[in-house]
């Protein structure tokens, strides 16, 4: 079986794209919630609120990647199996951030992990759901 740069190259950009997009995602619907939550009382900015959650989502998609190619590989890669791992890294994540004590204003994250796991596992559906579309394609 020989090398192709051209399909390899392909695929690394469709798994990208779904990456960015789950990413983006779960970026934006935390934000909502936070904001949902909180208001615009509070002192803490939107956009950073958003570019924070953009890069936890990246901490979050790079520990989850060996995780789902070890799924995959058991052919355990469906939409549910997406959404607990997505659902599971996003509150273990959170979890020992705010044990490690690596925030300011802890008592707001903290608030309640339910809504970040839920915003997690819906962003691991968009990653699965963008994934097989593009792998169509």
């Amino acid at each position: 079986m020989t090398f192709d740069a051209a399909r390899a190259g392909k695929a690394v950009v469709r798994i990208l794209v779904a990456l960015a997009a789950g990413i983006a995602c779960g970026a934006l619907l935390i934000t909502g919630v936070f904001y949902g939550l909180f208001g615009t009382h509070i002192g803490i900015v939107y956009e950073g609120l958003f570019a924070v959650s953009l890069y936890y989502g990246v901490a979050i998609a790079v520990f989850c990647i060996p995780i789902w190619l070890g799924l995959a590989k058991a052919g355990a890669d469906g939409p549910w199996a997406a959404a607990v791992l997505g659902g599971i890294a996003t509150a273990a994540f959170l979890f020992l951030t705010y044990k490690a004590g690596s925030h300011e204003r802890l008592d707001l994250m903290a608030y309640t992990i339910l809504p970040y796991a839920a915003c997690g596992a819906l962003a691991a559906l968009v990653t699965w759901w963008v994934g097989r579309r593009l792998s169509r394609t």
